[in-house]
């Protein structure tokens, strides 16, 4: 028998058990590890993705390809684009620009939602004005491009939320006397 100053009391807590929900390895809703939950949840996951575009010259020979080649490859809006942004008396000929610091390169743009790229660069010869260009078609067909001349001197810079696109979409990325970073995050959808 126990006596009245003996017995268990209310004292306003109780045992606390560690949370799980929220944490690494568990469903959100229900707590569960994820490998057995079945409340049929969805949860998003980040995967972020980059994009390095270094002048021809800096990348060494990659499969014998050489920078009017790859200007070749450019779409006629960019190559109008290209003619546009470069400096008054300079050439876009596949042949004059083999002989400057030309880059470009590809990617694919994938995930479940809308992408924003962000862009960081710097200029590989401190002397000469450069170019950045950045070009997105996506998989409706509509193209979309961004571009940016600076003068000799510029330093590094970032420009955040420079085109917005859906996933599928092709990225095709571009510096002349530069060397520029495409970044972007593609979200995904998975179960729980």
């Amino acid at each position: 028998m126990f006596r009245p100053f003996e017995a268990a009391r209310y004292t306003g807590t109780r045992a606390w058990a560690p949370m799980t929900y929220g944490s690494p390895g568990h469903c959100r809703r229900c707590g569960a590890p994820s490998g057995d939950c079945r409340c049929g949840c969805r949860e998003c996951r980040r995967e972020a993705k980059e994009l390095l575009v270094q002048p021809a010259a800096k990348q060494g020979d990659t499969a014998g390809a050489t920078p009017g080649a790859a200007v070749g490859q450019l779409s006629t809006m960019t190559k109008a684009m290209l003619e546009r942004v470069q400096p008054t008396g300079a050439e876009v000929s596949p042949q004059a620009l083999q002989t400057q610091n030309l880059g470009t390169a590809t990617a694919f743009i994938g995930g479940g939602c809308c992408v924003s790229l962000s862009v960081e660069y710097a200029a590989s010869v401190t002397t000469q004005p450069f170019i950045v260009l950045i070009e997105v078609t996506d998989s409706e067909g509509t193209a979309m491009l961004w571009a940016r001349q600076e003068n000799a001197g510029t330093p590094y810079r970032v420009k955040e939320g420079v085109i917005t696109t859906k996933p599928g979409a092709k990225l095709v990325a571009m510096a002349l006397n530069a060397t520029a970073r495409v970044r972007w995050c593609e979200i995904f959808i998975c179960g729980c």
